[in-house]
């Protein structure tokens, strides 16, 4: 009875912990933020027309100026490397269990 309840809420766990991996994943905030480093602004778009024009030499990284902050700090360190660990480990037991599953249902 105890074994029983000590799976359940094992699966449980690892249910909702793959569901909230999934929206995370699907919430496309990593895009959203990647599309923005992308756009040349208006200032820069204009300069970089006023060298063309000059025929100055032209290197993409001169406007590109973002102002990023670095917030990584050692706790932030850390939880992204169990966060990592986790996912990873959350992915082999997965792939375990269906290998199981799948095992049993190819038997019949």
């Amino acid at each position: 009875m105890k074994g029983e309840n000590l799976i359940r809420i094992l699966f449980l766990t690892l249910f909702i912990l793959f569901i909230g991996l999934y929206l995370v994943g699907n919430s496309n905030y990593y895009d959203y933020e990647a599309a923005n480093k992308t756009k040349l602004t208006k200032e820069q778009i204009e300069l970089f027309e006023q060298d063309l024009e000059e025929g100055k030499a032209i290197d993409t990284l001169d406007y590109l100026k973002l102002n990023e902050k670095n917030y990584g700090n050692p706790i932030s360190d850390a939880t992204l490397t169990i966060s990592k660990t986790i996912s990873k480990s959350f992915d082999k037991a997965l792939n375990y269990i269906f290998k199981k599953i799948n095992a049993v249902m190819e038997e019949e």
